[in-house]
């Protein structure tokens, strides 16, 4: 987790656009965090909020990682800041497409789906058995 300037065990492009999509998916009334997990093969990011009882609710998944981006496809070119409609692979998907630190337009996150949100709960059911 990390607060407005900390992001201990972050790599550096997830503390690159913690801020921004932070500011962006921000849910009233929680706290915003970055959690690290499995998304098949790969290591991601996952922008959760987490309510004052401790439920976490996963919101994104950054797109720091190339394999990541790669997958994303637009069906028209994201003229401007917001949430715009993509497939990841074959899957329909929301990417909130925005500036990275450096001023340039790229997908920052991808918004979680039912298919996303259950591999991350099995990423983090298993972890917690071996532990």
């Amino acid at each position: 987790m990390c607060g407005s300037v900390s992001a201990i065990g972050l790599e550096a492009g997830d503390r690159e656009l913690w801020p921004t999509v932070r500011e962006r998916l921000r849910v009233t009334g929680r706290m915003m965090a970055l959690m690290r997990g499995l998304l098949g093969d790969t290591e991601v990011a996952a922008v959760v909020a987490v309510e004052p009882r401790g439920a976490v609710t996963p919101l994104a998944i950054l797109c720091t990682t190339q394999v990541i981006v790669d997958e994303i496809s637009f069906a028209e070119d994201p003229g401007g800041d917001g949430v715009w409609p993509a497939k990841i692979g074959d899957y329909d998907a929301e990417v909130l497409v925005g500036e990275d630190p450096d001023g340039r337009r790229r997908p920052l996150a991808i918004l979680v789906t039912p298919w996303i949100e259950q591999h991350l709960l099995v990423f983090a059911r298993t972890l917690w058995r071996r532990y």
